[in-house]
């Protein structure tokens, strides 16, 4: 803390903090995620007295692991220059600075409630309508005649990174094969390029008294994403919510039956926002399975700051393979297709 407190003091100017309320005086609380694919370490940066934080302060848990903190900045200044902000539900960034070979990035803190499973169970309509809204306003950054390589950009390359990842496994390799046969019909359809969160689930969600939602963590964000990722991801997360699976793979992948296959609670909302996007809700099968074999291709990308010795990729694999992302992906290609079409 005194570390992130001490590059806070020299930029205290520069940075104009006195306008988030730090005058002189501040408390930090330190946050170290427990998860594997974790690549930040996160302060929260409270004004004296204040109940609720001022900013965020995110560095590298690895030593020179800089890419995913640049990354979530370059997205956000970006996104801001799309109009999409605090008010759209997403931070904004107060400064980028290199402190000794680290990137540290200082950015607004979100407001409202974490939005936890309780609090989904306790008003479903409400948490359904709040993430509708806010995938909804997430713009489109490319129409349909400029997004022509949108099959390789989205779907074949992180498939491709993460057969490089763990190029042993056969089971890993099995699914990817199965997954572009299932998709087949999918790749000559036309579809538009859109602003992806890529992990709209617990702990980065926050509803404020009005609605809205506050969305936090866009390491994984997009700006050339798929139409409907973010909200086939977070319909999994409240149907999960509502159904008391988040600790179980067995109910979890019961609460993707119930969600996503004929009949399922979830098709009506998501055959809508596809109209909102132009997208033929014909080919929202093919987009669930997308949204899973893509999203358990992150994987790639969030293991890149783990050390892995030659030779001894077991570790990784492991990761991968009790993600539950991996968990659904390979359920949604190998079961519930057939049921599906």
């Amino acid at each position: 803390m005194k570390y992130i407190d001490q590059i806070l003091r020299d930029n205290y100017r520069t940075l104009e903090l006195r306008k988030f309320g730090l005058t002189g005086q501040w408390d930090t609380l330190l946050l170290t995620p427990q998860f594997v694919t974790s690549r930040h370490v996160v302060a929260l940066i409270f004004s004296t007295d204040a109940q609720v934080p001022r900013l965020v302060v995110k560095i590298p848990r690895q030593p020179g692991d800089n890419e995913s903190v640049r990354k979530e900045a370059d997205v956000l200044l970006q996104l801001k220059s799309l109009g999409v902000g605090s008010e759209q539900g997403a931070p904004e960034v107060v400064g980028v600075l290199d402190v000794g070979g680290q990137t540290v990035l200082i950015e607004t803190a979100v407001v409202g409630s974490l939005l936890e499973p309780h609090l989904v169970v306790q008003d479903f309509p409400r948490a359904l309508d709040a993430g509708l809204n806010f995938v909804a306003a997430l713009p489109c950054t490319r129409p349909v005649r400029e997004n022509t390589d949108w099959y390789q950009r989205t779907i074949a390359g992180p498939l491709d990174e993460l057969a490089s990842l763990l190029p042993a496994d056969t089971e890993v390799a099995r699914l990817i094969e199965r997954t572009h046969e299932v998709l087949a019909p999918m790749r000559a359809e036309q579809l538009p390029a859109v602003v992806e969160h890529g992990d709209l689930s617990y702990q980065n969600l926050f509803l404020q008294p009005n609605g809205r939602l506050q969305v936090v963590d866009w390491e994984r964000s997009r700006l050339d994403g798929l139409p409907a990722h973010d909200l086939i991801f977070y319909l999994q997360y409240i149907g999960q919510s509502q159904e008391d699976a988040l600790s179980s793979r067995r109910l979890q992948l019961r609460a993707f039956e119930n969600a996503f296959s004929p009949g399922g609670w979830a098709l009506k909302p998501l055959a809508q926002h596809l109209r909102l996007r132009s997208v033929e809700p014909e080919l929202l099968p093919y987009l669930v399975i997308a949204t899973w074999a893509r999203s358990a291709a992150t994987m790639t990308y969030r293991l890149a700051g783990q050390a892995v010795h030659e030779g001894d990729t077991g570790h990784v694999q492991a990761a991968v393979t009790a993600d539950r992302d991996f968990w659904l992906w390979r359920h949604a290609v190998t079961d519930w297709t057939v049921r599906a079409a």
